[in-house]
């Protein structure tokens, strides 16, 4: 599909000066010489109105999408939306490459929470307050218009959000004759680790992290020790990334592996495969991952996210936004069809078809009073809702956040494996403090 822009109304020109040309040059309804917009053939070659924009989006969101576009393309007849879907593992190199090189067949575009900032201090995003009506913002929970601002502006708006929550094997429990975890009541990072050690035998381990060795679900840990892990300005990661307490989080972490030896050294790609085959009996995840394990057969049970005792109550959190790229040249489409996925029936429609977590209130509240989350297992839904609103810690905001990222998740691989936490916080902040300088001067505009 081609897109077009909308046809010029040539009777807008006419002025009365002009009246008596009019009559000839066919700014006057009627008949007469082929003019302009019609051929001589009597076909009306004036351009179409119906305006195409360009939406870059992660392929996992293929089925929800789709139904979205379906309703808006409906309810906006002038305006097709094409989706180009992308992997995971090449959406952000695909956006960057288009963005860096302001191409205009980009109009819309997925956002990674923590790659909002770089993309604004790169120019690459237009803001959304004069584009999206002035309420929106207080239509979105507190943390989501927090990680998709800068400096004041609107930059992006949030598309869904996540949480995380203990999952356990129940026949493993019963197995140990050990008690289920009661569903209400937060469990202590270090109760987590002695029950592990009582689950663990020679076919299963205790428990595993979904996202072993990633920082998304691993900050919770630091979270939860009042680790700041990147300075305000987020261009300093030394004596943040690596403090005392950042590295007491760590330790906890590897210890997992090598002291206690109740977690498996497996990739992120496999945790979920253990847990649902039986080769763990704990198992933090996201709660969009609750289908999964449903449909896996699994006898499972779930209960809130943990933290370290006697310190704050931290959980994940964060997802993607949907932004506009400043070289678009349809913003104001961009805009209509924002508005109506992140704020108008769109964002209903996601939630209802994709399962993830909405950072719309109206609807979060309506998890609250919709007796269907009331019941296992749905009632992942409502603890991840409630979390969202009064646990989730968003990541750091920084320019260069692939880059502290990167690091990060090495450092925390290496950990897994047994190097020192120490040694490896701080050979990964060396290595970040370095690459975070060439946004200094762009981050000061």
């Amino acid at each position: 599909m081609i897109s077009k822009q909308p046809a010029k109304r040539f009777a807008a020109w006419c002025t009365p000066l002009l009246a008596a040309a009019v009559l000839f040059t066919g700014c006057s309804q009627g008949s007469g010489t082929p003019t302009d917009s019609t051929s001589s053939n009597g076909q009306s070659s004036t351009p179409s109105a119906t305006t195409e924009i360009s939406f870059e989006a992660y392929s996992n969101y293929e089925k929800p999408l789709t139904k979205v576009v379906e309703a808006f393309e409906q309810q906006n007849p002038d305006i097709k939306v094409k989706m180009n879907l992308v992997p995971i593992d090449q959406l952000t190199e695909t956006i960057e490459i288009k963005l860096s090189s302001k191409a205009k067949d980009l109009d819309v575009l997925f956002a990674d929470t923590p790659l909002v900032m770089n993309y604004s201090v790169k120019g690459y995003l237009e803001p959304l307050d004069s584009l999206l009506p002035a309420d929106a913002k207080v239509k979105w929970t507190k943390s989501a218009v927090e990680t998709v601002s800068y400096k004041g502006e609107l930059m992006a708006a949030p598309m869904n959000s996540s949480s995380q929550v203990l999952y356990y094997n129940k026949d493993i429990f019963e197995k140990k004759g050990i008690p289920f975890p009661d569903a209400d009541k937060r469990m202590t990072w270090e109760e987590v680790r002695d029950l592990a050690k009582k689950l663990t035998s020679d076919d299963v381990y205790g428990f595993s992290f979904e996202q072993v060795g990633k920082a998304y679900q691993l900050l919770a840990l630091a979270d939860s020790l009042g680790a700041k892990m990147l300075s305000d300005d987020g261009l300093v990661s030394s004596g943040y990334s690596n403090s005392p307490e950042a590295v007491k989080a760590f330790q906890f972490y590897a210890n997992l592996f090598n002291k206690d030896k109740v977690s498996p050294k497996i990739k992120k790609e496999e945790s979920i495969d253990y847990f649902t085959s039986g080769k763990v009996a704990m198992f933090v995840s996201t709660n969009q991952n609750m289908p999964k394990i449903r449909d896996s057969g699994l006898n499972f049970g779930v209960t809130l996210h943990p933290y370290f005792a006697g310190q704050k109550v931290a959980t994940p959190t964060g997802a993607w936004n949907v932004g506009i790229s400043k070289y678009s040249e349809k913003k104001e489409a961009s805009a209509k069809f924002i508005e109506f996925l992140t704020l108008g029936e769109g964002s209903k429609i996601l939630f209802e078809e994709g399962g993830t977590l909405p950072p719309q209130i109206d609807l979060l509240n309506s998890i609250d009073t919709d007796p269907k989350y009331e019941q296992f297992p749905d009632n992942v839904i409502r603890i991840a809702a409630k979390e969202s609103r009064e646990t989730a810690v968003p990541r750091p905001k920084t320019p260069g956040y692939l880059e502290w990222e990167t690091n990060m998740n090495k450092a925390f691989e290496d950990m897994k494996n047994g190097t020192d936490p120490q040694k490896a916080l701080d050979a990964a902040v060396d290595v970040i403090d370095n690459q975070l300088k060439k946004y200094k001067d762009a981050a000061a505009n």
